[in-house]
């Protein structure tokens, strides 16, 4: 038995308008289009859908059963029309981005939230490592986007190098803090001092910054993320240099953030695979992430 869904609509439609002529208004046909459709679906099933009383139609008992597996099978296909929709316009699928400690704690969350929020049949993975590790996992699997702290040099990829501006963190109540915007760096000469450890570019280039200033580097921790660095400012062990957006991810522990003089950068990169062409949704995630950067940083190179 071949059920023609045009058929079922046309049952539902007279069930749910309770008159011929109220579904035909519905579908935009006919009263004899809609009557001789009736016919041909009972002709099909080998029952009556409904009896008449009073020149009113009423569904028989066969009617009415079937209406509940009609109702079933046609919501099937509606979800099937949507379905195809997102898929057509790229509202689903699998999205996977593998991100370092700042950008999986302070770069990406907001930016996530928003995107996932107006596309929520987009199914997001995150995968957080050290940025070593993400340049491994990107070669080693299927990753839409990757975001580490520069060098990236791997092959097949096309990269946007960015410059971060670092940003001087003091816990509240600082007498650096008071009535101030920015800062120079020779102001936190002596201080007990929180720094990133000096293995990475990063918290080379901070010291270096420092001491080439004519101040005094007085390190008393060294710890592997910003986020960890920003924590340990907050709760008064020292003063520190961090990336902005860890920074201002924290700020709600109690930290006092101050712009520098003298310029300090934290340099990432994000990338993709050039061999694999990327789907809208990735598209339109890079474009906020872009748009992120810049607002507190330098685009230094864009896909080399």
């Amino acid at each position: 038995m071949t059920m023609d869904v045009k058929l079922l609509e046309a049952f539902r439609a007279v069930m749910e308008n309770r008159s011929v002529t109220g579904a035909a208004k519905i579908l935009g046909v006919t009263q004899p289009a809609v009557s001789a459709q009736l016919n041909r679906l009972e002709s099909i099933v080998g029952f009556r859908l409904f009896d008449r009383e009073g020149g009113r139609l009423k569904p028989s008992a066969e009617g009415k059963a079937f209406y509940e597996e009609v109702k079933h099978a046609l919501g099937m296909i509606d979800r099937l029309h949507i379905s195809a929709e997102r898929i057509r316009s790229h509202e689903t699928g699998t999205l996977v981005i593998a991100a370092h400690p700042s950008g999986s704690t302070a770069i990406l969350p907001d930016i996530l939230a928003r995107f996932c929020l107006a596309r929520p049949y987009i199914d997001v993975r995150m995968i957080n490592r050290t940025s070593e590790e993400v340049r491994s996992v990107f070669e080693a699997n299927s990753v839409d986007i990757g975001l580490a702290e520069v060098p990236v040099d791997l092959v097949g990829v096309q990269k946007r190098r960015y410059a971060i501006e670092c940003v001087a963190i003091l816990p509240e109540g600082h007498p650096l803090a008071e009535d101030r915007d920015m800062l120079d760096v020779r102001e936190l000469s002596g201080l007990p001092f929180v720094c990133m450890t000096l293995s990475r570019a990063v918290g080379h280039r901070i010291r270096s910054a420092v001491v080439e200033a004519g101040a005094t580097f007085n390190k008393i921790v060294e710890a592997e993320y910003f986020s960890t660095i920003c924590a340990l400012v907050a709760n008064g062990l020292g003063v520190s240099i961090v990336d902005y957006w860890s920074a201002q991810s924290c700020e709600h522990l109690g930290l006092r953030i101050r712009r520098l003089r003298i310029p300090i950068t934290y340099e990432i990169a994000v990338f993709h695979s050039a061999e694999r062409p990327l789907g809208k949704p990735a598209r339109d995630l890079l474009l906020m992430i872009d748009e992120k950067l810049k607002a507190h940083g330098t685009l230094m190179e864009e896909y080399l």
